[in-house]
């Protein structure tokens, strides 16, 4: 009896929210695209692009706001006909971080088409999302497919491993608990309770609250626990390279299926002048290696302001005790670099950074997945990881073309758009390459520096932020420096300055409890 009464009270309540959500269906009530999205983009459920009616009154379709962009794009809901369509998929770095997506290269890369493609009607849509990794932007491409594309570029792999800890709650979540989710998130009742005060107040759980840059370093958040040692394993770091490629493949898959070609492009980063985060030492090593190790290493310290061929030496035989160690391999570049040696160089920096432990930016494997990938599947490749090393100053690529650690700074994004231009013309897409107008001249740095003042103060302000997440406070206290030099009213800097002054306090009164 007592069963049956709590069976029909579940029935009553049941068929109470079944009416609810039929009346407001009813009603026209709770409808439309969410305004922020519970799911973080892990989840198809909530469009990456919304219906809307464009200026000129026609349907067209705009970022959602559930994205949280601050420069949302939009085009068209019909081609026109006669037109090109491109779409740039990827993360902060595709998305134009620390600037606004107008000196992302997707802007400068529409510039030039259109300037030399002038018979086209081009739009170059920027779909990147700052945080992202591959699969949430697998699910973005699954969308685009839809809209009528008529070339993908992919320029994304920097967030692969930061973004499964971060994310850690909706990656490993229960499929089945997953699917129940998304379903009541798509249902009126959900939507007209999201809005009210009890649940938050129009905002979105402070999880997802990510304000400027923030969004774009999420693989810092994670920086805490790797203080304490747990940095990605060498099983974490496997999965997340074939995690990458299948995601990839499945971006391929998915705009072959239309008839639409992508374009891979490879990543690019600061090698030379961004050091490791975090260097460990082989889990073998014994305390009689480890000093040994440490004396090889400070000997090569001694000797490297002088002697570039001695303290190699000593940093080579450190090597032979432990060759895992990120800095020393930072350490061999350098003095490499001194003496000319600049092929070696490039290859140690690039060994420091794979052997980075945090990490800052994707292994160099990764750019081998895009090579074979595009191989194996037909695709375009653009290697823009050696088109900034030969447009950097003796091929080693650092902070002449990047802001930080893999985002470009403004000539960086000139010069890969103006490759992947080239890229698509030797292509002969989308028309063939003698067909291209030519005497398109780039946009000079130092034009769109003093046509908008405010690009080197964002510059600056990305370099502080990224600093003092890498808890480099050297590097933040010069970056953060120069943004009050330039403008001594900004409140980033002055804040910027005052959690640099707050964090050397602290610093300072831990060396002083005993």
């Amino acid at each position: 009896m007592r069963l049956g009464l709590v069976a029909l009270g579940l029935l009553a309540g049941l068929l109470t929210v079944v009416a609810l959500e039929m009346a407001l269906r009813l009603l026209g009530i709770g409808g439309g695209v969410p305004r922020y999205d519970p799911f973080a983009g892990f989840s198809r459920t909530v469009p990456m692009f919304e219906p809307v009616t464009l200026a000129d009154g026609t349907p067209g379709f705009r970022t959602a706001a559930a994205r949280r962009l601050k420069v949302p794009q939009e085009f068209p809901a019909s081609k026109p006909p006669g037109s090109f369509r491109v779409f740039v998929v990827g993360e902060s770095s595709a998305a134009g971080v620390p600037y606004s997506v107008w000196y992302a290269f997707s802007t400068f890369l529409e510039q030039r088409l259109r300037a030399q493609l002038p018979e086209l009607q081009v739009q170059v849509v920027n779909a990147a999302v700052s945080g992202y990794a591959s699969r949430r932007i697998l699910a973005v491409v699954e969308e685009l497919a839809r809209y009528q594309p008529d070339l993908l570029i992919v320029y994304a792999g920097h967030n692969e491993l930061g973004e499964r800890r971060y994310y850690a709650h909706l990656v490993e979540m229960d499929p089945r608990l997953f699917r129940l989710w998304e379903w009541l998130a798509q249902t009126r009742l959900y939507a007209v309770a999201s809005q009210m005060p009890i649940i938050g107040v129009k905002h979105e759980p402070p999880r997802f609250d990510f304000r400027d840059l923030e969004n774009s370093f999420q693989m810092f958040a994670v920086l805490s626990r790797n203080a304490l040692g747990a940095y990605p394993t060498a099983r974490e770091v496997a999965w997340g390279e074939e995690h990458y490629r299948l995601n990839v493949e499945k971006m391929v898959e998915a705009m072959q299926a239309v008839g639409v070609p992508v374009m891979l492009v490879t990543l690019g980063q600061d090698f030379a002048d961004w050091a490791p985060g975090v260097s460990v030492h082989r889990p073998d090593l014994t305390e009689q290696d480890r000093r040994a190790f440490d004396d090889l290493v400070a000997q090569g310290d001694r000797l490297a302001p002088t002697d570039c061929p001695g303290a190699i030496a000593a940093y080579r035989r450190a090597l032979l005790v432990d060759d895992a160690y990120a800095d020393l391999h930072y350490r061999i570049a350098t003095c490499e670099r001194r003496s000319g040696k600049f092929a070696a160089a490039r290859d140690a920096y690039r060994r420091a950074s794979d052997l980075d432990r945090v990490p800052h930016g994707a292994p160099s494997s990764y750019n081998d997945v895009l090579r074979d990938i595009a191989r194996r599947y037909g695709t375009m490749l653009a290697d823009a990881d050696r088109m900034f090393e030969q447009a950097s100053p003796d091929g080693l690529v650092g902070q002449s073309l990047f802001v930080d650690f893999v985002h470009p700074n403004v000539h960086g994004h000139v010069l890969l758009a103006r490759f992947l231009a080239e890229e698509m013309r030797r292509a002969g897409l989308p028309v063939p390459g003698d067909r291209w107008r030519d005497g398109y001249v780039d946009p000079e740095p130092a034009d769109l520096y003093a046509r908008d003042p405010g690009l080197r103060t964002q510059e600056l302000i990305g370099r502080a932020s990224a600093c003092l997440l890498a808890r480099r406070p050297a590097c933040a206290q010069e970056a953060t420096d120069a943004v009050l030099a330039l403008d001594p009213g900004n409140p980033h800097g002055r804040q910027l300055a005052a959690g640099i002054k707050k964090w050397n306090e602290q610093v300072a009164q831990r060396r002083r409890v005993p």
